[in-house]
């Protein structure tokens, strides 16, 4: 596989060669994707493409937020992280533990960020 195309936020298409020398047009965000792949791939890291709107099992799930499938269950009931009941099973969108995630992290990040600052406010890293 080659990749051609402009460099830079102009970029628009980018066009691969596959290997009978047929020359395919891919769009900039499917050409980001790849590259993003590449890189985790490159690193020795998993990596899967899942649409937005897949519902996942609370298993699934569990594993892409790196928690344990009843924590999920629990965020699931207390409502916390969407999901529906089909049957006895429960489902979530892509989307949503995505979102979830998102905003996890972020919490988790600025309350560091907090308690780093708290620390340095009192020596806390002065070295004694």
């Amino acid at each position: 596989m080659f990749a051609t195309g402009s460099k830079g936020k102009a970029r628009t298409t980018v066009h691969v060669i596959d290997a009978t020398g047929r020359q395919l047009e891919l769009p900039a965000s499917l050409a980001d994707v790849m590259a993003r792949a590449a890189t985790l791939m490159a690193e020795g890291r998993q990596v899967s493409v899942v649409a937005d709107d897949e519902m996942l099992t609370t298993q699934a799930a569990a594993e892409r937020l790196n928690v344990s499938r009843q924590y999920v269950v629990r965020l699931v009931d207390g409502g916390t992280l969407p999901g529906v009941k089909v049957g006895s099973h429960r489902r979530l969108r892509a989307a949503d533990i995505e979102a979830y995630r998102i905003k996890r992290d972020a919490t988790r990040n600025e309350a560091l960020d907090q308690l780093a600052a708290l620390s340095e406010d009192m020596d806390g890293y002065r070295l004694r």
